[in-house]
């Protein structure tokens, strides 16, 4: 979810900064902002998010996981699949 978000403001961002269009930027305004804010929503209604500080700390791990995916390549997908199952193993009794 955040790493969509990230890239929606990544394409803004750059298509100001140099002045030129990019495709990712319509995607992003047009797709990815409205879907995303639909699923967070929806993740507050239903509670699988708590609070605007576990939404922030999401935010966050997603644009580590963005910037450290342009540097270091996918590599780092397969690292995050793998943190994602072994937090979701570790938290999914305390979570409840």
């Amino acid at each position: 979810m955040t790493t969509h978000v990230v890239n929606t403001f990544f394409h803004v961002f750059f298509s100001f900064f140099y002045n030129d269009f990019s495709p990712g930027t319509i995607t992003g305004i047009i797709l990815y902002l409205p879907i995303n804010i639909l699923i967070i929503s929806a993740a507050f209604k239903e509670s699988f998010l708590k609070s605007h500080i576990e939404l922030a700390m999401i935010g966050l791990t997603g644009i580590a996981t963005f910037t450290q995916f342009e540097l270091f390549g996918p590599i780092v997908i397969g690292l995050s699949i793998i943190v994602s199952f072994l937090y979701y193993m570790f938290f999914k009794n305390k979570l409840v």
